[in-house]
């Protein structure tokens, strides 16, 4: 009997180690942080996905937002380039301390919109984002709100957030941010995917500005040169030929650790990249940089971008369903798919392939799937007309059905 057990027990500790071990390209191998995406910006396919529904701490990729509404702003000619700000005491006095700002401000000088605009997207000035938030909105407070607004509307309702910086709002004055003293920006990585997607598809021109490896910015009494955050770009340190980043938006506070969204040209497509709380070591710097250069190999290594379907084809979603395509469908694959096992369905989404009769498809059984993305109804005004009075029963029926 003894020695049956030490025979199993042989058996079990040498079957242990081959069933635990992970591929060499395990999903949870690959990003070394805490949460972490490569998606198409076009179509919001997804080549690799880690942690997507976990909420995470964005710091100032909060900026993207912010700058979404300040290009809007500006495209609606509500604001512009030209105008000049003056920064409050309070703001002014956050640039000088170097862990809330990179650009000095005095409240005996004035700043263009553009200054202040590139300021924010290429060094993450936390005043220069609430002074164009304040020129926008009138207030902090109201411009917070629009950005919830603007995040509901693309169908982000889980989101939270505080102020337009992203700064934890216990390094803010009050008028500076909503909600608790020490709240803190926070969104999944799934919802930074679809704004971002939102973003860039809407003002591509944005990555004129994000692309710029150095900016000058005056101060009144002479100009200084400052070097992008974005490590990435060509002529910084941790730039890669072959990966030619052009933005968009690092993040960094003690709960959003070392983050960065990113995006770039690659293959003939634009993808975005996204790496939360990067892992290593505290006083590593380019911990970001290099996991969003892991995830761009992955991707580079494991996937081909080809057109797998082509206009007029039949394609088959059911045994007795089929649609025909009015586009050539083109995908990222990966190498070891064959494209022929690549099943189909109608898409319930905003996202999909437009058939002939309008339907939208997508490949279902894909490794990640794509971004869903919703339609936003807009409102309708109606001439108000009068209606019969309805009973507390009828009302009582109606709130239920509209909870739906």
């Amino acid at each position: 009997m003894m020695k049956k057990i030490a025979i199993i027990f042989t058996l079990m500790v040498m079957i242990f180690p081959i069933i635990n071990v992970k591929p060499a390209n395990a999903a949870e191998e690959i990003s070394e942080a805490s949460a972490a995406m490569v998606f198409d910006q076009k179509t919001g396919q997804i080549l690799y996905s880690e942690n997507p529904d976990k909420q995470v701490a964005i710091g100032s990729i909060t900026k993207i937002l912010t700058l979404y509404l300040v290009t809007k702003a500006i495209n609606e000619g509500k604001i512009k380039y030209t105008d000049k700000l003056t920064p409050t005491k309070q703001q002014a006095d956050m640039t000088q301390k170097d862990e809330l700002s990179n650009v000095s401000l005095k409240t005996d000088q004035s700043y263009t919109v553009k200054d202040l605009y590139d300021a924010a997207w290429i060094v993450s000035s936390n005043s220069a984002a609430m002074m164009l938030a304040q020129k926008v909105s009138g207030n902090q407070a109201d411009f917070v709100k629009e950005m919830r607004k603007t995040l509901n509307d693309w169908g982000i309702k889980d989101a939270e957030i505080n102020n337009v910086s992203g700064l934890n709002n216990s390094a803010l004055k009050k008028g500076m941010y909503l909600g608790n003293k020490d709240g803190e920006n926070k969104m999944t990585t799934n919802d930074l995917a679809i704004m971002t997607k939102h973003v860039l598809s809407e003002y591509p021109e944005i990555t004129k500005t994000t692309s710029k490896q150095k900016f000058a910015f005056s101060n009144g009494k002479d100009t200084h040169t400052y070097t992008s955050l974005n490590l990435l770009l060509k002529g910084n340190r941790d730039y890669q030929e072959g990966y030619e980043f052009d933005g968009l938006k690092t993040g960094t506070t003690t709960q959003a650790g070392d983050s960065f969204v990113g995006t770039l040209p690659f293959k003939g497509r634009r993808l975005v990249t996204i790496v939360m709380d990067a892992k290593g070591n505290s006083d590593n710097l380019d911990k970001r940089y290099r996991s969003t250069q892991t995830l761009m190999r992955y991707v580079n290594e494991n996937y081909v971008y080809k057109d797998v379907l082509n206009k007029d084809q039949e394609v088959k979603v059911s045994a007795s369903q089929s649609y025909k395509l009015n586009q050539n469908v083109g995908l990222w694959i990966k190498n070891d798919v064959n494209t022929a096992a690549l099943e189909y369905g109608v898409s319930k989404t905003a996202l999909g392939f437009r058939t002939n009769t309008d339907k939208k498809i997508l490949p279902t059984n894909l490794e990640y799937g794509f971004l869903p993305e919703k339609n936003v109804a807009k409102k309708v005004t109606t001439k108000k007309t009068s209606t019969p009075h309805k009973s507390w029963w009828e009302s009582f029926l109606d709130f239920f059905k509209n909870l739906f």
